[in-house]
């Protein structure tokens, strides 16, 4: 019941439900970065220097999380009940890199394998890209229970902005700083949810366009990031850089050229 109440106080309330959901969404996230860190480190550390630093950096969310406001009324209240636990990040995180037996390196994997949520007996709209479900807003989930994953097939809808819904998967991870996740539209030229690469599943009509269904990674090639001519202060905001201001891809604020000249010549 609490969460239930919580979710409709969320909705009459934006500024205290924001508080409530910003604050629960950044305990959570902290505490998953240690997960996310211990699966992919082995894999990365030829990329990153300083794994936590990177991730708090990336999920960090302090200084804006207006980006919530339009989930909460998308769902009513309902965000935590749709965010992804410690369980379902260590199964979409370990599911990316894989190790062939022959070569031993990481290769990157398109598809998640069955879980209790997607599998051959069930495969509910929430499973298809860009779309996540619900667990319940009465039902009490554990997100830091690395081994479990909850039962999440509840009031499957479109992902939120600023989140992203891997095919798979019923639930929601946010997209990191620098980062533009959009809900999609349907190119009814190609058939593709623009700007993502998904179709929609064949011989349902009531199914629609979602949300992000990957962010970019090392492997894939998926250009996930804020354009280069584009700040993004928020994962949902994409703005052109003003005259006499530099904005490469990933920006998430404008930088004045003197600065980065400046900058460059101490580097």
């Amino acid at each position: 019941m609490a969460n239930s109440a919580a979710g409709q106080q969320a909705t009459s309330d934006n500024s205290l439900g924001m508080q409530l959901i910003k604050g629960a969404l950044a305990a959570r996230v902290k505490n998953l970065s240690t997960i996310m860190t211990k699966n992919m480190k082995g894999q990365l550390d030829f990329c990153i220097e300083n794994a936590d630093a990177e991730w708090d950096a990336a999920f960090n969310f302090s200084d804006n999380s207006d980006y919530l406001q339009g989930c909460l009324r998308q769902t009513q209240g309902d965000v935590q009940q749709r965010l992804c636990t410690a369980s379902e990040i260590k199964f979409y995180s370990t599911s990316l890199l894989e190790v062939t037996d022959e070569s031993s390196t990481a290769r990157s994997s398109n598809y998640l394998k069955p879980n209790k949520n997607c599998n051959l007996s069930s495969w509910i709209s929430g499973c298809e890209p860009g779309w996540a479900c619900s667990a319940g807003k009465d039902t009490k989930i554990d997100f830091e229970n690395d081994k479990e994953m909850p039962s999440r097939t509840l009031d499957c809808q479109s992902c939120c902005e600023g989140f992203f819904c891997p095919h798979g998967l019923t639930c929601m991870i946010p997209c990191p700083m620098g980062a533009y996740c959009p809900l999609s539209k349907l190119n009814t030229t190609t058939g593709i949810c623009d700007p993502y690469r998904y179709q929609l599943p064949p011989g349902e009509t009531d199914h629609t366009c979602g949300g992000a269904d990957v962010w970019a990674d090392f492997m894939s090639a998926t250009e996930l990031f804020c354009s280069a001519g584009f700040y993004c202060p928020t994962t949902v905001q994409k703005i052109p850089c003003s005259k006499g201001h530099y904005c490469r891809a990933g920006s998430t604020e404008q930088t004045s050229l003197k600065r980065r000249e400046e900058t460059e010549k101490v580097v």
